[in-house]
């Protein structure tokens, strides 16, 4: 069984948007930091750009089951 991960629409848009590119949206530090707390992006890189960890790119697959919230 597998758990289901809740994010609000926010969260789902700035998921598409980490790593920042040059001219691309710019995702809030509130919203980087639910990501983060939520195990789909990194803490803050050497660069100082954050990082999409393993759960993020499958969230963004559709391969984990996600809904959204608000």
């Amino acid at each position: 069984m597998s758990e289901e991960i809740v994010l609000t629409g926010a969260e789902k848009d700035g998921l598409y948007f980490i790593p920042p590119a040059v001219g691309g949206k710019q995702v809030p530090e509130s919203v980087q930091l639910s990501l983060q707390a939520k195990g789909l992006i990194t803490s803050p890189l050497a660069d100082g750009r954050r990082g999409v960890t393993r759960l993020g790119d499958r969230v963004r697959q559709g391969a984990v089951n996600s809904r959204v919230e608000g």
